[in-house]
């Protein structure tokens, strides 16, 4: 209908039906800005802008997400090389370890081989030294018998050889029995017994040793052994809490809440297997935390709540894939979850006071809670307690109280109180969505138990050195015992008194016979002669022994080298002996030392690479978990993260291919992603924004030419007569920080190409800095609304000139400064411009269009020059005009229009007329003169 009647828009019927029931303008402003400008379709402009930006930030969400594995990557690559270069030092100390064993082994050989020539030779010495001793030796002994067959011929010589023989059984008797007494003093020493005992303290030393040992023994077994068991298990304890508290601490540092174990490991997989986040399908522990003025309530509220704060929210969006997996896997754990189906929509209806010591007063909930109205009907309806400070309190109500102590009593009776310690603790408290707190308390913890370990461990090692003291003790106590059963086996003291009585005899015999004595001196000049000569020969036979004893060492370690050296294979050692010069100059006897402590040094660096091995692949298996399982504010960014790593491995033996991921995300995938978001930005993007930012310099355009267009309507519509003047309307810029907020941005968001060109990253540096803001401003709806209409750029006014010199008469702002009279032919000029220009009319008044309106209430409300100046107003803009008026104020029209439309009321019937002027004025002369 619009193009049919040649209208510029809808508008024109908008202000059809407003010139209809014509009224006094109310806000000149509005009325232009809203009827006589036309509103074009921003919206649309700015969703379409939207659509490709959306896509633009998904290749934007693609590069941060890979940039962000990268920087997650990078320090398991650089791990993976430390590890690598290593694994290489290894292997290079042991390849020197082998090196050290052929080098050690070969040198051993050949000195071996020196020493056995100078072994070989010194042992021909010997035996030529034997063989001449021999014949000494034959001939002493021989001197020797002659001589003691002529003493034992006489009969006091006789006598002498016996008691002879008795002081040499005595003198072995008494060496025995000394060196057991020497031992046993030794042994009572060390235990601090009385030492050279008597016959009567050496019983009751045996006593004594009996008692001990047997005491010490019990003590061992019943008192030191349990202490020991006691401590050991009071260690493992101690180390499998801080286990558990390090795991706690490493999954809470993953995540915000303060619930861990089992129970959270199964949320995780729930949300990995239905791709939700955890805040929409979060514990109700995370959504409500105990006020932190109410702290001294924070164990009861616990308490209560535990349980319940372990649960998980399950929306209608999830729940059915929640079940399937539930049912479908052996979670290894328990799981409790709400079905969400919304609010009980009368709600609002139901009585929710809290009485002032209800516990729901002392809790807060998290702010943007999805469930916010969920939670507070189930709390209120299950947990409204009171907390009382009193047992008298307690006693008086008849359910549903808490005392700060955890005394709880419950609906039906039921009362409970729970002080397990493995409760108690705050490492225990799972209500909140911060765990900083809880995660300091648990490494304060750890550092504790770690103290305690300590002590513990040397509580250990001090029993086990009671122990071994005591077993040595008892072991000296038992040798006491066992060894020595009667005084005779210490008693020398007796031997020696027989022994120089014997001496005694023999020296008074030995004073009665001359003969005798010349010939004993003869053989005691003998006995000496070939007691040196036994000496000499002795010591050569022992000689002769130890060289050959050195030779069969020297032989068998020349064999067991050469054994090695077979099995080692060959080995270039030249770089190595070109690093220890000196080794040449070891001898044998230092070899073994120097072997020693070579391989000492190799492997305490062997040990020192495989702990920092060890440490680092500790780091590299917590970076990778980390990377596998990121934080909830990484997963909640990047959906596709999980899936994008589900398939690399878990354990540290297969970094390599963590590797290859990285080179591949610097190699392919981020130069992929930035230059297709750089050609999508500088193709799409920023031409998008550009015409973006046209559109809105068309529309101002627009609205400049549509204000002339009315001016040029308006310049020739006499606004008075004496003297004559015109109405011009004026669009001033409007000064409004909204408004210069959007177009400073969208300016900006416009880019210079040279600039943008001139860097690597100018395309994106200008996306990130102007294009963003500006789309992320948008997103506020209302802003957008009233930023992105710019006839809003604008305030309307009329202004008032003079026909002759087209000097400024007069400005008007708003109807309220004028009198009733302006205020009508203001605003009949104004809207005689704004249909003029909608309906498309011309001065001439010959365009085909619509050019037809309707006036009702004018004629009523208006004295009559205003009346005829607005007929005057049509004629002057060519306007068809149907005027609805009273038979009374025909006068005012009929030398204006051409045709009458009369209606006459007949009982209950109305009647129309239809005639020429003419025929009306002539029908209503015939009546005037009857």
């Amino acid at each position: 209908m619009i193009a049919l009647f040649g209208m510029r828009s809808d508008k024109a019927l908008t202000l059809f039906n407003q010139i209809v029931g014509v009224k006094v303008l109310d806000d000149l402003d509005s009325f232009i800005r809203t009827n006589m400008l036309e509103e074009v379709p921003a919206e649309e402009k700015y969703q379409e802008l939207k659509d490709n930006f959306q896509n633009l930030m998904e290749a934007k969400t693609n590069i941060d997400k890979v940039k962000e594995q990268i920087a997650q990557l990078e320090p398991i690559n650089t791990l993976a090389k430390e590890l690598m270069a290593i694994d290489t030092r290894i292997a290079e100390l042991e390849q020197e370890k082998s090196v050290v064993a052929y080098w050690f082994a070969a040198r051993t050989v050949d000195l071996c081989n020196e020493e056995l020539v100078r072994c070989k030779s010194n042992l021909r010495k010997l035996e030529d030294e034997l063989k001449a001793l021999k014949v000494k030796k034959s001939e002493l002994e021989q001197e020797q018998t002659c001589l003691s067959v002529a003493i034992e011929k006489d009969e006091v010589g006789q006598q002498i050889r016996e008691i002879e023989k008795e002081i040499n059984q005595k003198v072995k008797m008494r060496d025995n029995r000394k060196a057991k007494a020497e031992e046993y003093d030794k042994l009572a020493k060390t235990v601090e017994l009385t030492q050279s005992p008597d016959a009567e303290v050496f019983d009751a030393n045996r006593a004594t040793a009996k008692h001990e040992k047997d005491a010490l023994q019990v003590k061992i077994d019943r008192q030191l052994m349990e202490e020991k068991r006691q401590a050991q298990n009071r260690q493992d304890e101690i180390n499998c809490t801080i286990s558990e508290r390090v795991d706690t601490i490493r999954y809470l540092q993953q995540h915000k809440n303060n619930i861990s174990g089992r129970v959270a490991e199964i949320r995780d997989e729930i949300l990995e297997a239905v791709g939700a986040t955890a805040e929409e399908i979060p514990f109700i522990g995370e959504l409500i935390r105990v006020k932190d003025i109410e702290c001294d309530w924070e164990y009861a509220i616990e308490r209560i709540l535990h349980n319940f704060a372990l649960r998980l929210v399950v929306p209608e969006k999830y729940y059915k894939q929640v079940n399937e997996y539930v049912n479908g896997h052996n979670l290894r754990g328990r799981i409790v979850y709400q079905r969400y189906e919304g609010t009980e929509p009368l709600r609002e209806f139901e009585d929710r006071t809290l009485k002032v010591d209800s516990l729901l007063r002392k809790v807060e909930y998290k702010s943007k809670c999805l469930y916010l109205d969920w939670l507070e009907d189930r709390l209120f309806a299950e947990f409204n307690y009171s907390c009382v400070d009193s047992l008298a309190d307690f006693n008086y109500l008849q359910e549903k109280a808490v005392t700060k102590e955890g005394l709880i009593k419950a609906r039906g009776g039921k009362h409970e109180k729970d002080d397990r310690p493995e409760t108690r603790g705050k490492e225990h408290y799972v209500l909140g969505w911060d765990n900083k707190e809880k995660i300091a308390m648990l490494q304060a913890e750890v550092r504790q138990l770690q103290q305690d370990e300590k002590e513990v461990a040397t509580k250990v090692r001090r029993i086990e050195a009671d122990t071994k003291n005591a077993q040595e003790k008892r072991e000296t106590y038992s040798k006491l015992f066992d060894k020595y059963d009667k005084f005779d086996d210490i008693d020398w003291w007796s031997c020696a008194l027989v022994i120089q009585q014997k001496e005694e005899q023999k020296r008074q015999l030995e004073e009665t016979n001359d003969k005798v004595k010349m010939l004993q001196g003869q053989l005691e000049r003998v006995r000496k002669e070939l007691g040196a000569l036994e000496e000499k020969f002795n010591e050569a036979i022992g000689n002769k022994a130890l060289l050959e004893n050195r030779e069969n060492i020297l032989k068998k370690q020349s064999n067991d080298c050469a054994l090695a050296l077979a099995q080692i294979g060959v080995v270039d050692t030249d770089a190595f002996e070109s690093q220890h010069t000196d080794l040449l100059n070891v001898a044998l006897v230092g070899l073994d030392k120097m072997r020693d402590t070579l391989q000492s040094d190799i492997n305490s660096a062997l040990r020192k690479q495989r702990e920092t091995k060890g440490s680092k692949s500790g780091d590299l298996k917590n970076l990778i978990y980390r990377f596998k399982n990121p934080i909830e504010e990484i997963t909640a960014k990047y959906r596709d993260w999980r899936s994008d790593v589900n398939r690399l491995p878990e354990a540290v033996e297969f970094v390599g291919e963590y590797q290859t991921y990285y080179q591949r995300l610097l190699d392919e995938d981020l130069p992929g992603f930035e230059s297709r978001f750089n050609k999508y930005l500088q193709e799409n993007i920023i031409n998008k924004v550009s015409a973006f930012n046209m559109f809105f310099q068309n529309w101002r355009q627009s609205i400049t030419k549509t204000i002339d267009q009315l001016n040029s309507y308006l310049v020739g519509i006499d606004f008075k007569d004496a003297p004559k003047t015109y109405i011009q309307l004026v669009a001033a810029k409007r000064l409004n920080v909204d408004l210069k907020e959007f177009q400073d941005l969208l300016s900006s968001a416009i880019p210079n190409i040279h600039e943008m060109n001139s860097t690597i990253d100018g395309s994106r540096i200008h996306f990130e800095q102007h294009i963003e803001p500006l789309m992320s401003r948008l997103q506020d709806e209302s802003w957008r609304k009233l930023v992105m209409d710019v006839r809003g750029w604008y305030t309307y006014k009329a202004e008032e000139f003079y026909q002759d010199d087209d000097q400024k008469r007069n400005t008007y702002e708003a109807m309220g400064q004028l009198s009733g009279g302006e205020k009508a032919q203001l605003t009949y000029t104004i809207l005689g411009s704004a249909i003029a220009y909608q309906f498309g009319l011309t001065k001439n008044g010959l365009d085909s269009s619509f050019r037809f309106i309707a006036i009702d209430e004018a004629f009523r409300a208006q004295d009559e020059d205003k009346a005829r100046y607005l007929i005057s107003l049509c004629k002057q803009l060519h306007l068809q005009l149907l005027v609805v008026t009273p038979s009374d104020n025909i006068h005012i029209v009929e030398n204006d229009i051409s045709y009458v439309h009369y209606v006459e009321r007949k009982g209950d019937r109305s009647v129309l007329y239809n005639m020429p002027i003419s025929e009306f004025k002539a029908e209503r002369e015939r009546s005037m003169e009857v």
